[in-house]
């Protein structure tokens, strides 16, 4: 959001209806659920699941996260109903931008409707590289891939202080993420520590070798598309 125009913040500001603030684990919206708004995440992370039925059972799949500065629903404007669920990760305050008011700014100006259009674009970008972390990478890459992300995407949203990431995920969610077991992402956060490049603890991750990190991942930030993208 911070790439966006002065003037359509100014336009944003003046169409927001109000802020709101969820608890950790509370959802904000359901997969089918028809929307008339779209939320902006202030504070927090917030992530995407989907829900499918495997041998009777409704199993849920984390399968994108959103950080302070993006629409969290952004694709719901066009779409009126998502095919997944928005759930705070952790505390979280959002602002809200009726669908009907965000039309107005469209219809108003195509270079607006773009840059608009530009963020689900980069949102698809990033959505698609975690298909790819899933299917491709192993372990310990995975891992380290998904810190080297949450590193600058946090960065850019101004999260960060130093060199230690507010990454307050539970290890079940982290295991969700790479497509591992809780087992296991315990065993790889050991040897990303004893790498040298980060540790993993307490809500935090602390990098203590960026350059490390980001060989193992053989981490390449085009996928963000930056100002200048």
């Amino acid at each position: 959001m911070g790439r966006l125009d002065p003037e359509l913040w100014e336009m944003l500001s003046a169409a927001c209806s109000g802020t709101r603030h969820l608890d950790a684990r509370e959802v904000l919206s359901e997969a089918g659920e028809r929307l008339e708004a779209s939320a902006l995440l202030l504070d927090g992370l917030m992530g995407r699941y989907v829900r499918g039925a495997f041998e009777g059972r409704t199993q849920r799949g984390i399968v994108s996260i959103s950080v302070p500065g993006d629409f969290v629903d952004l694709h719901a404007l066009p779409l009126k109903q998502l095919d997944h669920d928005i759930v705070a990760l952790t505390d979280v305050r959002i602002a809200l931008f009726p669908h009907t008011a965000l039309n107005r700014i469209i219809d108003q100006s195509h270079r607006y409707a773009r840059q608009l259009w530009r963020l689900t674009m980069i949102d698809a970008s990033i959505h698609r590289h975690w298909i790819y972390r899933g299917s491709r990478l192993r372990a310990l890459a995975a891992v380290a891939d998904f810190v080297s992300e949450m590193d600058m995407r946090l960065q850019e949203a101004g999260e960060i202080e130093g060199d230690c990431l507010p990454l307050r995920l539970l290890q079940t969610d982290l295991a969700e993420i790479v497509g591992l077991s809780p087992v296991h992402i315990s065993r790889v956060c050991r040897e990303l520590r004893e790498s040298g490049a980060c540790t993993i603890r307490d809500g935090f991750a602390q990098i203590h070798d960026r350059a490390r990190l980001h060989r193992l991942a053989q981490f390449d930030p085009s996928y963000f598309y930056g100002p200048e993208g």
